[in-house]
């Protein structure tokens, strides 16, 4: 997972994760990966359509999409 969030970081490419927010319920975001540290993920998120911050514990699978970004919000 986190190797899948490093290659979209570096080639610039969207993500689709599956997270569980605080509460417990399970939520489905597209993200634009722009930076990530030991225990958070910043990115875009379009189903919000504003920069988030993810806690990377939190995020339970990851999948890797074709659709590039060119902004860097960070």
């Amino acid at each position: 997972m986190i190797q899948t969030l490093q290659t979209g970081i570096q080639e610039k490419r969207m993500v689709k994760i599956v997270y569980k927010n605080p509460q417990g319920d399970i939520r489905y975001r597209q993200v634009d990966p722009y930076k990530m540290n030991d225990k958070k993920l910043y990115g875009y998120c379009h189903v919000k359509n504003q920069p988030q911050i993810f806690n990377l514990e939190d995020i339970l699978s990851v999948q890797l999409t074709n659709k590039r970004y060119e902004d860097n919000l960070y």
